[in-house]
């Protein structure tokens, strides 16, 4: 009980005699395991679930705008792959903080020799021949946690257990002997390698790295959505230009009838009934294109929804829901733009990237200085014929050594370091101009997109106004027909051209909305405006 009592002492002494190196390894690895600085970033969902509508058949597809987003975001090929992207940026943080992570090194050693000697002092003169065997048995046990701190230093506690036999041992008081070592020490670079921004810098720039694949992900997310709002009005603009062309087929048709009619009673000319098929003929020929651009545009929306390799949904027709509506709507184009250069995802990754290329210009600055380590440490030794012993040697305070240096090292010339730090000095640059150079573009396009706006405002004004003349036109030339003044040609061009003012109406409200999903790309808002949310959660 007293040997018992006498060694717990002595082992509260000598964690007293090094509490700053044991204290530091443990808050390091409270650190490397997450316990505080903890960063995080929850994955990518849309809050939204794509509803698509089907007929009992399959033959159909209903989908609505919204809906056609939000399906592309949750099932397109580019989307998915930005995820992973993204998610992968979460291990390039945990490396990097694995810098910190404690090392535990257990090492064994054995070691057995057994020489010829004619030395006296070594085989005894009592049992000392001419040449006579002389044995060394050495086993050792060392166990070793080490650790790097943030500011540079690196601390470690080590254990070591020797015992030794030797044979003949004339002048070993202890044969077998066990000597035993603990050894706390910290090296600390004082310039080159110093410092908590420098180690933990790149941490910091990993941290960036996912934010900048954040800010990736968020712009192809915007991608596929203004790609998916193009697809979807171009698939309405090809249905609504089916309309028109149906409807001017009906017509022809109306035309040919009555042609017919007035032939058989003798007061037309049969050649107007050869015109009147040969409108109708050109007719059937347009509505052939366009249940083919039908299909085409069909088939442009299902590849960004990724919907074109799945079997039931691969031949299916796609039913737009939305339909065009023209609602004017009046563009700030100072507004626009300061709302692009907050919102702008484009924006934002390029200024990570220069304050990536300005921690590293700072980390290769540091690297230009010398190195200077400070080491200081202390070790307790202790010796005995049991290891209990040599352990209540080694706690007893009695064997205690300590050591301090300090340790200079001069790169002469320094040229690797100096293109180093040149070099991200030239990075930096070219990430600030980068920056600049996005601005520039952004303003322009905001500034196209608000003017394309404003364009097909007028168009659409410009389109009803050719609509209702020729509307008022193919109602001149149907009077005049009937009392002989016009010829069935002149009406089957007041025809075509009443359908193409129709069309070009149509287009040009369609147009109006593709412009103002550009205008909400344009400002980084497009997201917003179907209300589809990325969750981005960054813990710190």
């Amino acid at each position: 009980m007293k040997k018992s009592a006498r060694m717990t002492t002595r082992y509260k002494k000598i964690f007293l005699a090094w509490p700053i190196a044991l204290s530091l390894v443990l808050w390091c690895m409270g650190d490397s395991f997450g316990i505080e600085n903890k960063a995080t970033v929850q994955g990518h969902t849309t809050s939204l679930q794509a509803t698509i509508e089907m007929g009992g058949d399959m033959n159909f597809i209903s989908l609505s705008l919204k809906d056609s987003i939000v399906y592309a975001l949750r099932n397109n090929f580019d989307i998915e792959i930005s995820k992973l992207n993204s998610k992968g940026t979460d291990y390039d943080i945990t490396k990097e903080r694995s810098r910190f992570d404690p090392i535990l090194k257990l090492a064994g050693n054995i070691q057995n020799s057994e020489t010829p000697s004619s030395n006296i002092l070594q085989l005894g003169s009592d049992t000392a021949t001419v040449i006579s065997p002389f044995v060394m048995k050495g086993n050792t046990a060392d166990a070793m946690i080490q650790s790097l701190l943030p500011t540079g230093a690196t601390v470690s506690l080590d254990y070591n257990i020797f015992r030794s036999f030797i044979d003949p041992s004339p002048f070993q008081l202890l044969n077998p002997s066990y000597t035993n070592f603990i050894d706390a020490r910290i090296t600390q670079p004082l310039l080159k390698g110093a410092g908590w921004f420098y180690n933990r810098s790149p941490i910091y720039i990993a941290r960036n790295n996912k934010k900048i694949s954040l800010s990736q992900f968020k712009s192809k997310a915007m991608e596929v959505s203004n790609a998916v709002q193009e697809a979807y009005w171009n698939l309405v603009k090809a249905i609504e230009d089916l309309r028109v062309a149906k409807k001017s087929k009906e017509r022809a048709e109306d035309l040919l009838k009555k042609n017919k009619i007035e032939v058989e009673t003798g007061t037309l000319a049969p050649i107007e009934i050869i015109d009147a098929e040969a409108g109708v003929a050109s007719r059937v020929e347009a509505i052939l294109s366009a249940e083919n651009a039908i299909k085409d545009k069909e088939d442009e929306l299902k590849r960004i929804m990724n919907l074109a390799n799945k079997e039931t949904l691969s031949d299916a027709s796609v039913i737009p829901v939305d339909k065009p509506v023209f609602e004017p709507q009046k563009v700030e184009l100072k507004e626009t733009i300061r709302i692009a250069m907050e919102k702008r995802p484009e924006l934002t990754e390029l200024q990570l990237s220069t304050e990536n290329a300005g921690i590293q210009t700072r980390r290769r600055k540091n690297e230009l200085y010398p190195q200077l380590d400070f080491a200081g440490g202390i070790r307790y030794t202790g010796l005995g014929s049991e290891v209990s012993e040599a352990n209540d040697s080694t706690f007893s305070e009695a064997y205690q050594g300590e050591f301090l240096g300090l340790t200079l090292s001069i790169p002469i010339g320094n040229r690797s370091a100096r293109s180093e730090y040149n070099k991200s000095k030239l990075n930096e640059r070219q990430a600030t101009i980068n920056v600049r150079k996005k601005e520039l573009d952004i303003v322009v396009e905001a500034r196209a997109a608000a003017r394309q706006v404003m364009t097909n405002i007028e168009r659409v004004n410009a389109t009803e106004k050719s609509r209702e003349l020729s509307q008022k036109r193919l109602e001149v030339e149907e009077k005049k027909y009937e009392v002989g003044r016009s010829t069935s040609l002149e009406i089957l061009r007041a025809q075509e051209a009443l359908a193409t003012a129709e069309g070009n109406g149509t287009k040009a409200i369609i147009d109006y909305q593709i412009s103002l999903g550009n205008l909400e790309k344009a400002k980084g808002t497009i997201l917003d405006v179907y209300d589809i949310k990325l969750e981005e959660e960054t813990k710190t």
